[in-house]
Parts: C-alpha cells; structure tokens; sequence
C-alpha cells in the first residue's frame, strides 16, 4: 500500500522581515558589508530557499550600499534579477552601473561587486555552488525573456 502523505521537500524556505542592525547582521553573515547613513531605519523582508548547495532568495530592502570582495574561495556565485527600484553595480574596477527592473546579472565570487540603492529595491538572487569557474561576469538591460523566466519559477516556489 502507498503512503497516503505527500512527499516530504528537502527545501528549506525562510521567511525573514528585519529591521535595524539586524538588515546589516543578516548581509554580514552572507559575505556582505551593509553600509547606510541610518542603518538604524533600515527594513528587509527576505523569502529564501535552501537545498543543498543552492540557495533562492527573494530580497527587498530600504536604500542601502551592500559590498562584497572577490575571493578565491570555492564559494557561491551569484545570478541576480533586479525586480524593482533604481539603483546601481559596480563589478569588480568597472565604474557603477544604473540597475533598472528586469536587468540580469551573473557575478562569480571572485569579482568584487557594490550595489548601491537611495530607494527600496527589490531582486531575485540565486546562490550556487560552482564547480566550473570560468563564468564570466555578465549584466543584460532588460533582458525581459530571462528575467520573467526567473522571476516566475522563484515565485511560483514561494507560493507553493
């Protein structure tokens, strides 16, 4: 006989809401430096996701400058969606780059990058483990097929 149950998710999914220190803490422990001139006034609200080596958030946050080095580390690289709010990149030495909705970004660990935001902003990132490093970074304007891909499979896990 069949079990009548469901099958168990090894998904782990988080809800997190955070206010003052606790946004820049929260960035701290993922690599990040959070900077702001009132990080005291700070909100996030946070969705993530978690199996094995692969980790989907869905972030928002008050106007913040987020930074993380580049390391040579076998760490995580990062594909971001940036969903809503204006704001800016900078990648590595490049000079910062405007962030507008539905823009895609690919930043391996080993490449030092900086968003910067005067506004709330919202985005989809997706933490993996890589195992090839030859990735390159990326970021695409607009690229609205890929960006509404991504963004409805993030949120249809959200919602299921």
């Amino acid at each position: 006989m069949s079990d009548p149950r469901p099958p168990r998710s090894s998904w782990r999914v988080r809800r997190i809401p955070l206010e003052g220190r606790e946004v820049a803490e929260w960035f701290r422990l993922r690599g990040w430096s959070a900077t702001d001139a009132d990080l005291a006034a700070s909100h996030a609200f946070i969705d993530e996701a978690i199996v094995a080596d692969v980790a989907i958030r869905r972030v928002w946050h008050t106007a913040l400058t987020l930074s993380r080095p580049a390391t040579q580390e076998p760490e995580r690289d990062t594909l971001v969606v940036h969903v809503a709010g204006a704001g800016s990149v900078q990648i590595g030495d490049a000079a910062p780059t405007a962030l507008a909705p539905n823009d895609v970004l690919f930043v391996p660990r080993r490449v030092a990058v900086t968003y910067r935001s005067d506004e709330a902003i919202a985005r989809i990132e997706i933490d993996h483990g890589s195992r090839d490093r030859a990735g390159d970074v990326f970021h695409t304007h607009g690229e609205l097929v890929s960006a509404v891909m991504i963004t409805s499979a993030v949120n249809a896990l959200f919602h299921a």
